[in-house]
């Protein structure tokens, strides 16, 4: 079977986006403004009306009448003072008899466009024909200016400005690498990966999705290098959402990857920009949501979960040595309850002689059989973890330590579990920290304990049924029509060098095949070295 980008075999089309290709419709009606301001006072008014923060300004500007249209609790009034209402006061007349008659002499006085570049000139400005694009960027936070006897409108950026400041990630953390992650203000990520990558051909596009809230979304990508094809497949995923509105980056992510159903995740949150803009040179996509602290990376692999931020800012060898212990933890995590419980209460004769005579010394007294006290400690474990996400940071740290240390001393004095299921639940736990990426961490946990079912039904039998089913529904995943086990299925042996293992930065010339970028060649490889020249021209 040969695969495409974006399917197993040539011709295949996109299964569940066929019925969704047309985009969203507000739900505000098309309708132009009127030249009488009285109307669209009424239209306005009927639209939003009801608001008990929205407010408007009567004025005066060279002798026509003005009104300004604003939400209290979404615009800066300091700004709105100043580069609206009190420029407009100043001009209520014409300044001279002289520019009267001239104005008069060229007909209808465009006082629109005038105040838009002399007198408004120090806001962000725009000219809106059409009450649809004015309301939702009112509800954005901009002030709508409607000037009697102009079809026209002016929306002014005056929008409040409060967002948090930039701190270090909590989820990415790195010893050597920048302490900077994205905040909630839409422009401020923006400015976050612009300032990390000055590439004149680093491409911004935004895209609003949702009928109601209208969420802006920013697609990036490195125009020269990115596989326009997949560009196209981002835009018309999010093109083809209709929903009410966006809650999240989580709900954006369901929404666009290929399958929602998968455990394994298909496409990468980070709050890192350095990480953004390194997978951007790679030929991947970023988008950002405006009120989110995230992006989203596509498409992704998942050998590429496995990489974090400081297998760059570290040497080669020890890059090397903590991707392989990532590989050990992700083992531990998912397999050693199932193949514990498997060998044990199934295959003990699979186990060497003395360590089955220890165990069963120390499970003399327990009365549970082994699934029982795994299943009991799983489950402890898991209640722990969430006991200490949902209190007070502090709290929730001694919760956790001190829990876990009294639960399982308790457990063992009072014969409920033995200590080697202590010791292997306790490993497990320790393993699934050790996951680079928080969702796929949480992947090992449904993973082990599915592994852990299988094993309790059909013992060995079941662990290498659970394993293989595993790996099928991996291998037939797709991210954006890259394969999701790539380049290990299919085997690219190019794109080893940064995959298990990293190889010296001067060894990755080339960026990852399977991605289809438009320039393969990330660097060229250095020149020999002068001494090196000099002592063979010697020789000769």
């Amino acid at each position: 079977m040969k695969m495409n980008l974006f399917g197993w075999k040539k011709g295949h089309k996109p299964k569940q986006w066929l019925s969704r290709e047309k985009a969203a419709l507000s739900s505000i009606a098309l309708q132009s403004l009127h030249t009488s301001l009285e109307k669209n006072i009424q239209d306005i008014t009927k639209q939003l009306g009801d608001n008990t923060d929205f407010s408007s300004r009567h004025l005066i500007c060279i002798e026509r009448r003005v009104t300004l249209f604003f939400f209290q609790s979404l615009i800066d009034s300091n700004r709105l003072n100043e580069c609206i209402v009190l420029p407009l006061q100043e001009r209520r007349e014409y300044r001279s008899k002289q520019e009267e008659l001239l104005s008069r002499e060229n007909g209808k006085h465009d006082l629109l466009q005038e105040i838009q570049w002399r007198i408004a000139s120090m806001a962000d400005t725009q000219r809106v024909e059409e009450w649809q694009t004015a309301i939702q960027q009112l509800c954005n936070g901009k002030a709508l200016l409607l000037v009697d006897g102009e079809a026209a409108g002016l929306l002014v950026g005056i929008e409040k400005t409060e967002k948090r400041s930039i701190e270090a990630p909590e989820t990415e953390q790195s010893v050597i690498g920048p302490k900077e992650s994205f905040v909630e203000d839409f422009h401020t990520n923006i400015t976050l990966i612009r300032q990390h990558l000055r590439d004149p051909l680093l491409t911004f596009e935004v895209v609003c999705i949702a009928k109601r809230d209208r969420t802006q979304v920013g697609i990036f990508y490195i125009k020269d290098v990115t596989n326009p094809s997949i560009v196209k497949e981002v835009k018309r995923r999010l093109s083809a959402i209709d929903t009410d509105a966006i809650k999240g980056q989580v709900h954006l992510q369901e929404l666009i990857q290929d399958n929602s159903f998968s455990l394994f995740p298909q496409i990468r949150p980070t709050e890192r920009p350095d990480v953004t803009c390194s997978y951007l040179l790679e030929g991947n996509v970023a988008i950002i949501l405006s009120n989110s602290a995230h992006a989203l990376i596509l498409p992704i692999t998942f050998f590429q979960l496995l990489n974090t931020v400081d297998d760059y800012y570290s040497s080669w060898q020890y890059a090397t040595l903590i991707r392989i212990v990532r590989i050990v933890s992700l083992v531990f995590s998912i397999m050693l309850p199932g193949l514990y419980l498997s060998l044990v209460a199934f295959n003990p004769e699979l186990i060497p002689t003395r360590l089955v005579i220890s165990m069963d010394a120390a499970r003399t007294k327990v009365a549970m059989p082994v699934f029982l006290e795994i299943f009991f400690m799983e489950v402890m474990i898991e209640l722990l973890r969430e006991a200490g996400v949902k209190l007070p940071k502090p709290i929730g740290q001694a919760i956790s330590i001190i829990g876990g240390l009294v639960i399982g001393e308790a457990a063992v004095n009072a014969n409920l579990v033995s200590p080697v299921t202590i010791v292997i639940v306790a490993i497990t736990a320790i393993s699934s920290f050790a996951a680079p990426v928080y969702i796929l961490g949480i992947t090992y946990r449904i993973l082990r304990f599915f592994l852990f079912l299988c094993s309790t039904i059909l013992g060995l039998y079941g662990f290498i049924l659970g394993l293989f089913l595993i790996h099928a529904h991996a291998a037939r995943l797709v991210s954006f029509g890259v394969p999701y086990l790539a380049p290990l299925s299919p085997m690219r042996l190019a794109d080893w060098k940064d995959t298990l293992v990293r190889f010296p930065f001067k060894k990755l010339t080339k960026r990852p095949a399977f991605l289809k970028p438009l320039q393969q060649t990330r660097s060229k490889p250095l020149p020999m070295e002068s001494g090196k020249q000099s002592g063979d021209e010697d020789n000769q």
